[in-house]
């Protein structure tokens, strides 16, 4: 049993995570398996801790306070099917892409997702933008009415955003049809992440209950998840680090 510690860096957030594996770095062992210890109940639970910290670390990458979480309403009855919708969104793209590259600007920047109200006649898309692109969505979204933005604070570091984002991936049961309607743009930056095999001295200190020592100009926000994290997550121990300058001054 081999452990390693991994390091991810997400914007300005740095999460540091001790876990044990049987495999060893940089040997081939044929592709990635599934883990069939677990309990369905315990897997499902598994996949939605990993679906809401992929989303959080991309929030926290790509996105920070005063950008844009909007959300885009067609008019009640306007689009009868999802594929009606989504034709309407990917012209609304191109529209917005097409105005950026005008500019000089690049493509847009967003992660987004599809949604439908329960009559099956509301359609609309929230999206995540910078603020500097959150003008240009509305004035090529194609109806006047149906806007809606909320500029982005930092609440437990995108968690609660990151698990209303992938709500769908984990609760409902045709998951293929929610990952369909999660639409991201191919410019975002990608989480930076380290692992190496952890040294002795560390997993001792670990397990005598001692904090590692916090990557410079950083501090502590979270040291553990409620549920059982080792046995749902894979990792045995779990740190996550914010800069001091965001420290709250109560």
């Amino acid at each position: 049993m081999y452990t390693y510690k991994r390091t991810i860096k997400s914007g300005d957030m740095i999460e540091v995570e001790y876990y044990q594996s049987i495999r060893k770095i940089g040997k081939n062992y044929g592709g990635r398996k599934s883990n069939n210890s677990l309990s369905p109940a315990k897997m499902r639970k598994a996949n939605k801790l990993r679906a809401v910290k992929h989303m959080q670390r991309l929030i926290n990458a790509n996105f920070g306070s005063g950008d844009f979480f909007c959300r885009f309403s067609a008019p009640y009855g306007t689009y009868e099917t999802e594929e009606e919708f989504r034709k309407e969104v990917g012209k609304w793209l191109y529209r917005i892409n097409y105005r950026l590259k005008k500019q000089g600007k690049g493509r847009l920047k967003y992660i987004a997702f599809i949604e439908c109200g329960k009559s099956s006649k509301n359609w609309h898309i929230h999206i995540i933008v910078s603020k500097e692109d959150r003008e240009l969505l509305s004035e090529q979204w194609p109806y006047e009415n149906g806007q809606n933005f909320t500029p982005l604070y930092k609440n437990e570091n995108f968690k609660k955003l990151a698990e209303y984002i992938t709500k769908d991936l984990t609760s409902k049961e045709d998951v293929d049809a929610a990952q369909k309607r999660m639409m991201t743009s191919r410019n975002l930056t990608k989480p930076e992440s380290v692992t190496r095999k952890a040294k002795r001295k560390e997993i001792r200190a670990l397990e005598r209950g001692e904090m590692i020592e916090a990557p410079e100009g950083h501090y502590l926000i979270e040291d553990d998840y409620s549920m059982n994290y080792s046995d749902i997550g894979g990792a045995k121990w779990y740190f996550c680090f914010l800069p001091i300058t965001q420290r709250r001054k109560w």
